[in-house]
């Protein structure tokens, strides 16, 4: 009966998707009703407004505008960038089944794995929440379809445009993407690699993401004298200096004690330390005399530099503990906004089990690194394998360098590459 079961949604799998997704989100939003906010969200809420206004003036440059372009596109109304949201998560099943299938697993072992990925309770409630993974998300599906899909084709000159358009739009929700067209177009052109092919027409790659992140920026010197894609910069770097602030350079000394003594605060008070540095800002903007954010997130620059500089390894060991971070799992909700009773404490509970299997995912992915990478450099093969484990090994890396706190937010768009690296390596049985 099973076995019926299963073939008969195998030989619709598209409307087999469409209906779950539907169902486990109209199951989520009955349970929930809550549309979730959190400190981020004002940001993008906020440049959503002046977008909708085509107001820029003044922008204090805080937020990118990939996720507020969506949020205007509603008309600012939360529950239909919800309700976008959860189609947009639909799509991307869609597509994430599509990707497997360019992969050559079977039509079962796909269906199987996208319905396994989004019944995952974090993949639906990032849905619910005004924040911009569930968009990210969206992209980087799209990205890495296109890619595998660019292995092949000898529509190279399609498929790069689309590719820069995807990856462009993608670096407008988050800058830190920047990274991606260079290790892309590094791959496409070691394919088959010949000196004479160094410059190719996968340099198209470049035209939008560059586009993007230096347009932003541009906008943000306009506005703010500061050429950067968030004036955030210099305050999410201080945040890796938490462990040892104090230990700067004598002309930034009050700011480095300031900080130690707000961190030694947060751990008695048993708060995130790696927050110290906003619950810090006030004091330290009155203390520095800079009230404009851009100019205080500047000087926060210049100190985390100084300070990063003068402790090489201390540094070196909060990169660690960022990169580490990265690999958690972690699920966005207000558990305590649930109008159905005791439906919290059941999703809880179910919950613990489904990110202990993604841990154990993440766990084999990480083993899997040096692996992959060892084999790229016996077989000389590119392979979506090789792809994507450089993509993510080094998107772990740079934001371990760039940021401490919420770091497993960073890895939640590549969460369903790591399943394809791990069935890669172990399903061949699941190929057609």
């Amino acid at each position: 009966m099973v076995s019926n079961i299963i073939n008969t949604f195998t030989k619709r799998p598209i409307a087999t998707i469409i209906a779950f997704c539907f169902i486990s989100r109209l199951i989520i939003v009955l349970l929930y009703q809550n549309i979730t906010i959190f400190p981020d969200s004002s940001g993008y809420t906020e440049l959503a407004e002046r977008l909708a206004d085509f107001n820029l003036e003044g922008y204090l440059g805080t937020r990118s505008p990939g996720y507020p372009i969506l949020l205007a596109l509603t008309g600012n109304s939360l529950i239909i960038a919800v309700v976008v949201q959860f189609v947009l998560g639909t799509i991307n099943a869609i597509y994430q089944y599509k990707t497997l299938q360019l992969l050559n697993f079977t039509t079962k072992a796909s269906l199987i794995s996208i319905l396994v990925f989004n019944s995952l309770l974090h993949v639906i409630f990032y849905e619910t929440n005004i924040l911009t993974e569930s968009f990210t998300l969206f992209f980087v599906t799209l990205i890495f379809y296109f890619i595998t899909k660019g292995l092949d084709t000898e529509h190279k000159l399609k498929n790069s445009v689309m590719l820069s358009l995807l990856i462009g739009f993608l670096i407008l929700i988050k800058p830190f993407y920047i990274f991606l067209p260079f290790l892309i177009y590094g791959f496409y052109t070691l394919k088959n690699f010949s000196v004479s092919k160094i410059i190719n027409i996968r340099l198209i790659l470049f035209i939008f993401p560059l586009l993007s992140f230096l347009g932003w920026s541009y906008v943000n010197k306009v506005n703010t004298g500061y050429f950067v894609s968030t004036t955030y910069w210099g305050i999410n770097i201080a945040q890796n200096c938490v462990y040892f602030a104090e230990k700067c350079p004598e002309e930034y000394k009050e700011i480095g004690d300031t900080y130690a003594d707000y961190r030694e605060k947060i751990i008695a008070a048993d708060k995130d330390v790696a927050m110290t540095i906003w619950f810090a800002r006030p004091e330290l903007m009155g203390m520095t005399k800079l009230s404009y954010l851009p100019d205080f997130s500047a000087k926060l620059s210049e100190y985390s530099k100084a300070t990063i500089k003068k402790n090489p390894i201390d540094y070196s060991k909060q990169v660690f503990v960022s990169w580490r971070d990265f690999w958690d799992t972690a699920i966005y909700w207000n558990y305590k906004s649930f109008k159905v009773a005791h439906a919290n404490q059941a999703l809880y509970l179910l919950w613990l089990a489904q990110s202990f299997l993604l841990y154990l995912i993440k766990l084999i992915f990480v083993l899997l690194i040096p692996y992959h990478i060892v084999q790229f450099f016996r077989k000389k093969e590119i392979n979506p394998a090789i792809i994507i484990t450089t993509v993510i090994f080094a998107a772990s890396i740079l934001q371990a360098m760039a940021t401490y706190g919420t770091n497993s937010r960073f890895s939640y768009p590549f969460e369903f590459l790591m399943i394809i690296v791990v069935l890669l390596t172990f399903g061949k049985k699941l190929k057609t």
